[in-house]
């Protein structure tokens, strides 16, 4: 069974695979990923340095690999130049961790990036300042349900926060907000928009099953009366301007993450959701030098349900950066997809499956697989031992036979039935036991009839019990040919059944794991799925063969018995033929 899994796995590893084989970055990091960015139909134009999420899990990545704090994890361009990035979320145990790469500029084009990691000396190098540009102000993760901060190099002041931390969010963690529930940002100079400026501001919203006739999701604060407001009015969302409001058409689903948005700049001020624009407003924005607030600003009461991913910039983002921005954060994002399998360094970049089930078989898996095996070692060796001893069976059998046609044509009639004591046979021959019961028997009985001056008479209630006994001693060597069989039934029965118990398993953890990162794309379930079914092949391996053998050994065992069988019933015919009852030969004095 060794040589050939190991010669499948050199045949698997010889299948040429999709991945190119780029030069490796840095030789002191032991693994890579490829990662796919397919912005297609997503932006139109270019938009540089925009930060991306890329989402790590044990379907796209090998966790025993990583440090315990993900310190060893790099990301590169295709040419292999270093990406800034930072981690929002790193759970080793939970094997899920969730990353924002600075891309230096993302088109239309599909681009790749490497993921590397497997570099124990390597020390943590993540810098959430450096994955933003200098045109962004404020950025607030709410990672892990902690309090919220600022992630940018401005490290603006979070205040008032009076929201609960929760650990679900959109990427990580995130904030419930109540209607009197708000986070206020103090004053600063980077969040400062003069007259007539440009900003730009981001959140993702789950709006919760009751909200406010009128709520109160965003608002930067000026002089006096002066503000910028996002909304909710009757759940349909809406961007208003010192009193002058532009709303969009369709109202947002309870329950469920919405992306929003508003750039302001030369006079016009536009609001999106979900990446596409559903408002304008022709206004220039006033000066805006207070404080930022997400929730209740003292006139609305707040937005009432989950934010996550505050975003402000002190310019107009283009509407491509909207777009990647609502269509690669979303858990059902596919413009980020991790493709193929971790490939170690010195590999040729070909795929080695084996490599890609093995590595994300989860524990309940391995588990179930470790029985089949053991299952599967012991029908082998059921097979291979009682394929050997119907063997010696049948060879000592056709001995016997041959030596017992002999014994019987060399001696006189009764003498070759009951007086053959130098007749032998292999230890393995079963009708040389059964010859030996009824032998035993009959001298038992032929002793009595002598008494009874029958010298060479069977009556045939002495018969009779002769075939009991031989009846007997049948049963107990069909039970010692059928020894052990009930193993391989066991086997055919129950190994497709544990396999599948284990695929059932794998697949909702690896479902509850794709929940979990937020990674809805066929690169993040398919090694879980494809591992899973690992566990129904294994059981599929374990009965097939044992389905086979067990055939084989059967229909050699029924020829045994049935030689068997034979040979007592014409053991019995001789014996009552032989001797039958008859007058005994009186010597004349």
């Amino acid at each position: 069974m060794k040589r050939v899994l190991v010669a499948l796995s050199a045949i698997l590893l010889a299948v040429p695979g999709a991945a190119s084989a780029q030069d490796w970055w840095n030789d002191d990091w032991g693994y890579r990923q490829e990662i796919a960015v397919n912005p297609d139909g997503v932006v139109s134009g270019e938009v540089d340095n925009v930060p991306v999420l890329v989402r790590l899990h044990a379907g796209n990545v090998d966790f025993t690999r990583l440090k315990d704090d993900g310190s060893d994890l790099r990301f590169t361009t295709s040419s292999g130049t270093p990406l800034e990035f930072h981690l929002e979320s790193f759970d080793r145990q939970a094997e899920i961790a969730l990353a924002w790469v600075k891309l230096p500029e993302v088109s239309s084009e599909r681009q790749k990036i490497y993921a590397y990691y497997g570099n124990g000396e390597a020390s943590g190098a993540l810098s959430s300042a450096d994955t933003y540009d200098g045109e962004q102000s404020l950025v607030v993760h709410f990672a892990n349900g902690a309090s919220p901060r600022d992630e940018t190099a401005n490290a603006n002041t979070i205040g008032n926060f009076s929201a609960q931390p929760i650990a679900e969010g959109l990427v990580a963690g995130g904030a419930r907000f109540g209607a009197d529930s708000r986070m206020e940002v103090s004053p600063s100079q980077s969040l400062t928009i003069a007259a007539g400026g440009a900003m730009s501001v981001s959140v993702w919203i789950k709006p919760g099953n009751e909200l406010p006739a009128e709520a109160s999701v965003y608002t930067k604060l000026g002089d006096g009366s002066s503000r910028l407001m996002i909304g909710l009015r009757g759940a349909v969302p809406y961007v208003s301007v010192n009193g002058a409001e532009a709303s969009g058409q369709a109202p947002l689903a309870s329950g469920s993450w919405a992306h929003l948005a508003v750039t302001a700049g030369d006079g016009i001020v536009r609001l999106y959701v979900n990446g596409s624009e559903a408002a304008q407003l022709k206004a220039d924005l006033p000066a805006l030098d207070g404080a930022e607030i997400v929730g209740a600003n003292g006139t609305f009461p707040g937005f009432m349900g989950d934010v996550d991913e505050v975003w402000r910039a002190n310019s107009s983002r283009s509407a491509d950066f909207i777009a990647l921005a609502a269509k690669s954060q979303g858990r059902d994002a596919t413009v980020v997809q991790l493709t193929g399998e971790a490939q170690a360094a010195g590999e040729s970049g070909g795929h080695n499956y084996l490599g890609i089930l093995f590595g994300a078989l989860t524990l309940d898996a391995w588990v179930v697989i470790a029985i089949l095996a053991v299952m599967l070692v012991i029908a082998i060796a059921v097979m291979i031992s009682k394929g050997m001893l119907l063997s010696r069976i049948e060879r000592a059998n056709t001995a016997f036979r041959d030596r017992f046609s002999r014994a019987n044509a060399d001696a006189g009639m009764h003498d070759g039935l009951v007086k053959n004591d130098h007749l032998t046979w292999e230890e393995g021959s079963t009708l040389g036991r059964l010859f030996q019961t009824g032998r035993d028997e009959a001298r038992l009985r032929l002793v009595e009839g002598r008494r009874s001056k029958e010298a060479f008479a069977l009556a045939p209630q002495s018969v009779a019990a002769i075939r009991a006994a031989m009846d007997a001693q049948l049963a107990r060597e069909g039970q010692k040919l059928n020894a052990k069989l009930v193993l391989l039934t066991i086997a055919i029965s129950g190994g497709p059944f544990l396999g599948l118990l284990g695929t059932v398993i794998g697949v909702m953890i690896t479902f509850a794991g794709v929940a979990a990162a937020g990674d809805v794309n066929i690169n993040a379930i398919a090694p879980g799925i494809a591992a899973a079914l690992l566990a129904t092949v294994a059981g599929l391996a374990v009965a097939i063969p044992s389905l086979f053998g067990y055939n084989w050994l059967l229909s050699r065992v029924e020829k045994v018995e049935t030689d068997n069988q034979v040979f007592v019933d014409e053991l019995e015919k001789r014996l009552a033929e032989t001797y039958r009852p008859g007058p005994v030969a009186v010597a004349s004095a």
